[in-house]
């Protein structure tokens, strides 16, 4: 047992003794009674009391603190209060600060003590006495005799019901509710109604489309209401019901509803409830730690993501008229320790992949040849930023497939994880989201051609106004984003080694920093072997017509001197692992089996319809074709349906006409069909001889002459030519 721990009950019957004295000459203890009020003297009891009721559990040991007061400074209070300590501590201080008289007082006969007291000071018994009491109970410190009015109010409950007078009219005497100049007053809450709007609570789940002002409309609908029945009925009669809501005088205001139901839910709750949790983790939640936590330098980990710039950009080939091309996609790639963009790319599609793995693209290379594309002569020292990341964080959409991932996984370019936010949960990647806010508020100026939030009415849309070309916009970024990494300050990014080393605030200062501090040199890898890595990935059969990839047929000459489509042809058909890309389907990459270079294979005539099209409208087609082709092929079936008819009916005939002929029996070859063959044909030349000359303008008499070197077929039918030639 120790000073300010207390003896709490463990049953039903409340108890809480302080002990503020511990004697053990005389193993004994000195307790206040906490639940007293106003406090009562303390009084002595021994060890074995107490370690009687330890024993029983029937009291066990608690810590205690008291209140802030006690260790306030005095320039924190009110002059007033330490006037009103200093002069009752005045009274007990030759008690207090003498071991002997508090040795006595405690455990011997205090009434000396307390008389002489009462008359140095002159003062009442009663005001003595109750300042030794405060002055043990609160704590046995000067400050514990302040006045207690921080917790004025507190203890406040209210009445357990509502009090009605005779005549039926609410009692607003006690606590009445806000004064009303016109219609009658709302009666004052009470621990019932708070019981009542502490269930109601409970029972709200989804407050996104209910205001405060419809939640009191509920409650007093469910609890408000009364039922009346006809006068003398009894509770087995048949009798119509209805119901009445009560008067004014017996409502609480709208004012305290909504402050007591606040105060049950919680503000935070509240909120929780009404906007969602990931709205609320996004918006409204704490952040205490910062994006680098766990990060050992520059390019540990890389954030990507795109937004809609807030300008339209011009079309610059119409030199006659202003004209919009719309509003362009910017993709920022930021190292999260260092805050610095390392990538950057603008383009009037997506959000997709293909636009992604541009961005990602740009951050792996140099960045001096692409700037000076734009117009921008800059040193390496001045963006030094053309290494490949160890991970990435990217958003959970729909551009970033399965196969997208996986294929720059594969690719073995340096990157070891690609990691996913939560759904609508853009604060995870808070270092690329602010980095859209500062390039949109500085690198967009005021003009006609910018987007805002709140626009004008009486002002043209900024689609009529555009002013910046494409060419022109891409310097302003590059510049503000040069501006960015050599001057922001980013305090929060430094650690102690920075600090102890002297590296400046600003991104470049870091980024520089990190990369001297690195043990391994930076990974820089091939535009080949990045742009390979950054395609889709998918696998394509090898067949002896080509490559093919969804029903596309490929060739290049690496393919055929590795005789790929001899071994198809040969061996069987067998798949590849491919890169494509969803903008062109004229080429598909793979790698060379020996050498590991990039094979750009190229589509062959085969498939030339659908060279030089997005891969959306290649599928598109095919699907359309199966179509055509299941059509053709149900109309190829009734047409041979009736063909098969047709010629059945002409067999039928044919065999009738054989059927009135003579078959020969003898079973050898028959030894006039050559002669009759040769006949045949002379028959057929004759009949073209005659067609094409009937065909000339220019034809004479003498063409329409028979020839009397051919036969005709007349001459065939001549009993006498078939006795003579085919005797046999």
């Amino acid at each position: 047992m120790q000073l300010n721990q207390k003896l709490v009950s463990t049953n039903k019957n409340p108890a809480e003794f302080l002990i503020i004295d511990v004697n053990h000459q005389r193993q004994q203890i000195t307790i206040v009674d906490m639940l007293c009020n106003p406090p009562k003297r303390p009084r002595a009891q021994s060890f074995s009391w107490a370690q009687e009721k330890l024993a029983s559990k029937e009291l066990k040991l608690e810590d205690h603190e008291h209140s802030d007061f006690v260790t306030i400074e005095d320039r924190e209070l009110n002059p007033k209060w330490i006037d009103k300590r200093n002069k009752a501590y005045a009274v007990i201080i030759d008690l207090v600060e003498s071991p002997q008289k508090l040795d006595r007082y405690f455990y011997g006969d205090a009434e000396g003590i307390l008389k002489r007291l009462i008359k140095n000071c002159g003062r009442s018994k009663k005001y003595v006495q109750a300042a030794i009491n405060r002055y043990f109970r609160h704590g046995s410190v000067p400050n514990a005799l302040l006045p207690h009015y921080d917790v004025c109010g507190k203890n406040y409950k209210g009445p357990e019901k509502p009090v009605y007078k005779k005549d039926g009219q609410t009692c607003l005497k006690s606590k009445p509710g806000p004064n009303t100049k016109y219609g009658n007053p709302f009666r004052h809450i009470t621990l019932e109604d708070k019981r009542k709007i502490l269930e109601f609570s409970k029972k709200l789940k989804d407050l996104k489309t209910v205001n405060l002002q419809d939640l009191y409309t509920d409650y007093c609908q469910e609890y408000c209401v009364v039922r009346i029945r006809p006068e003398g009925a009894q509770d087995n009669d048949i009798a119509d019901e209805f119901y009445s809501c009560l008067p004014r005088t017996r409502l609480i205001s709208p004012r305290a509803f909504k402050r007591y139901l606040k105060k049950c839910i919680g503000t935070l709750e509240f909120i929780r409830r009404r906007t969602g949790s990931i709205l609320y983790d996004k918006d409204h939640a704490g952040k205490p730690g910062v994006a680098s936590h766990g990060l050992r330098g520059p390019t540990s980990r890389y954030e990507i993501d795109s937004t809609t710039a807030d300008v339209y950009i011009r079309y610059e080939y119409s030199n006659d008229e202003r004209l919009s091309i719309g509003r362009p996609t910017i993709y920022f790639v930021i190292d999260v320790v260092s805050s610095m963009i390392v990538g950057l790319h603008v383009c009037f599609h997506g959000p997709d992949w293909h636009a992604e793995s541009q961005a990602l693209f740009n951050a792996f290379t140099d960045k001096v040849e692409f700037c000076r594309k734009f117009g921008v002569n800059i040193t390496p020292s001045q963006w030094p930023c053309a290494d490949v990341c160890k991970e990435l964080t990217l958003d959970r959409g729909t551009e970033n497939g399965h196969s997208s991932i996986t294929s720059m996984l594969k690719g073995k370019i340096g990157i070891i994880a690609a990691n996913f936010n939560a759904y609508h949960r853009g604060d995870c990647k808070g270092t690329v989201e602010k980095s859209f806010d500062t390039i949109q508020t500085k690198a967009i100026p005021q003009h006609e051609g910018k987007v805002y939030k709140a626009p004008r009415k009486e002002d043209a849309h900024p689609s009529r106004g555009a002013v910046y070309t494409y060419r022109q916009f891409m310097q302003r970024i590059i510049k503000e984003v040069l501006h960015r990494n050599n001057t922001m300050a980013r305090a929060d990014s430094h650690n102690y080694e920075m600090s102890r080393d002297g590296v400046g605030l600003t991104p470049l200062d870091i980024w520089n920093w990190g990369k001297q501090q690195a043990i391994f040199p930076p990974i820089n890898k091939s535009e080949d072997i990045l742009r390979f890595a950054l395609l889709k990935q998918a696998k394509a059969s090898v067949t002896d017509k080509g490559v093919k990839f969804r029903g596309v047929y490929y060739n290049s000459i690496e393919v055929t001197e590795l005789k790929w489509l001899d071994i198809a042809k040969n061996d069987g058909v067998f798949s590849v692992d491919i890169r494509y890309t969803d903008v062109n389907s004229s080429h598909i990459w793979c790698k060379h089996p020996e050498t590991k270079k990039v094979i750009q294979m190229e589509i062959t005539e085969r498939s030339c319809q659908y060279k030089d099209r997005l891969w959306a409208q290649v599928l598109a087609h095919q699907e359309k074709l199966k179509d055509i082709l299941a059509r053709l092929d149900e109309q190829r079936f009734n047409s041979r349906v009736l063909l098969n008819m047709d010629l059945a009916e002409m067999d039928n005939a044919v065999k009738e006409e054989v059927a009135k002929l003579k078959t020969p029996l003898a079973t050898s070859p028959d030894n006039g069909v050559k002669i009759r063959k040769k006949q045949q044909g002379d028959v057929e030349k004759q009949m073209q001889y005659q067609s094409m000359l009937s065909a000339m303008e220019d034809a004479t008499s003498f063409a329409n002459l028979p020839d009397p070197n051919v036969l005709c077929e007349d001459d065939l039918r001549d009993p006498s030519y078939q006795r003579k030639n085919f005797a046999a």
